[in-house]
């Protein structure tokens, strides 16, 4: 089921680069696109970690231009990065099954890693993995397909 915009032309699913008061640079954040009308929008799981990241960086005198890889903090947009890697066609008609098992695999090595982690008494590490797992498994794609734009 494609995503319609506004203008009622279909929207892609693809990764960007989005500028944040032109001091920050965040990589691979999954938006959805119009070809037709410039329009975009971030994907909603990903938009309110990536609001709370971006209001949690505080920026260098050093260093007044930032860049940051999104895929690398947020698992959602990991997910979306790793497919396009894999050269996974993003058509939406067809990528839900995909990222469903796709989605599934990355539970499994998660829930491996929090174990690891479980074993080492590695507070940090499990508490990272698990708000990793509550990204994932909060995320199902066809809720945000079927959306209007």
């Amino acid at each position: 089921m494609p995503r319609w915009c506004d203008c009622n032309q279909p929207m892609n699913l693809e990764l960007h680069t989005v500028i944040f008061a032109k001091k920050i640079e965040v990589k691979n954040v999954p938006i959805f696109s119009c070809m037709s009308c410039s329009t975009y929008e971030v994907l909603k799981p990903v938009k309110a970690h990536l609001t709370e990241y971006l209001q949690t960086i505080e920026l260098s005198l050093h260093d007044p231009y930032q860049v940051v890889i999104f895929s690398d903090i947020d698992e959602v947009a990991s997910l979306f990065c790793d497919l396009y890697k894999r050269n996974v066609e993003m058509d939406l008609e067809k990528i839900g099954d995909v990222v469903e098992v796709y989605k599934e695999e990355r539970i499994n090595l998660l829930l491996d890693v929090y174990q690891c982690a479980l074993q080492m008494n590695d507070e940090g590490w499990m508490s990272d993995t698990q708000r990793r797992l509550e990204q994932l498994s909060q995320f199902h794609l066809e809720e945000h397909l079927s959306e209007a734009g």
